[in-house]
């Protein structure tokens, strides 16, 4: 990791992870560096985006943050929910990347990434595809896909033809090469349920 990219990471990191996800915002950001790497794209726009795109969790209510699990939740406040968190990471990003006087002409767009993550319905850049790639590819890891059964109190199987679908759609991943390691990754989990 870059000397800049490890900065972000350490003022970030009391930020991380507060839906009980240990891991999670390491593990994006591992699949967002490879994604990175494999597309040729700019990892000083995909990294710090990876690291602090989901920062904004942490300035709402446990009860707020945990409710985009529950399925009786109406959808128009889960939505509601996901936007604020993207609004508070945008305000911590941008507080985060100027402490480490990151490149202003990277910021507006790790800034941009970041304020709709969860909720745009298209992609913008291959940088941003490869962030939102990667969050999407954080259900397939074994850490993420055993936390979302947790979360979610489905079966191991109910989840893999989840992700399955979700795979087929198009749109939710956007590289050929996402779509290979979430397939790779998906093989994994079904042989971990067998």
């Amino acid at each position: 990791m870059k000397e800049k990219h490890k900065e972000i990471w350490d003022l970030a990191l009391i930020y991380q992870d507060a839906r009980d996800d240990k891991g999670h915002a390491e593990i994006v950001t591992y699949y967002a560096t490879k994604l990175s790497n494999i597309e040729g794209l700019n990892d000083d726009v995909v990294i710090p985006s990876a690291i602090l795109h989901d920062i904004g969790w942490s300035q709402l209510s446990k009860k707020e943050r945990f409710s985009i699990f529950d399925k009786g939740n109406d959808l128009n406040e889960i939505l509601q929910v996901r936007l604020r968190h993207q609004d508070e990471g945008v305000k911590l990003a941008k507080i985060i990347l100027s402490k480490v006087n990151y490149d202003s002409s990277l910021v507006d767009e790790i800034l941009e990434v970041i304020s709709q993550h969860d909720t745009r319905k298209f992609f913008i850049s291959k940088n941003e595809a490869a962030m939102r790639d990667a969050d999407k590819l954080w259900r397939f890891s074994k850490i993420g896909f055993w936390d979302d059964v947790r979360h979610s109190k489905i079966t191991q199987s109910e989840y893999c033809e989840i992700l399955k679908s979700k795979m087929e759609m198009s749109n939710f991943l956007y590289f050929d090469s996402s779509k290979k390691i979430a397939m790779d990754e998906l093989e994994k989990r079904k042989s971990e349920v067998r």
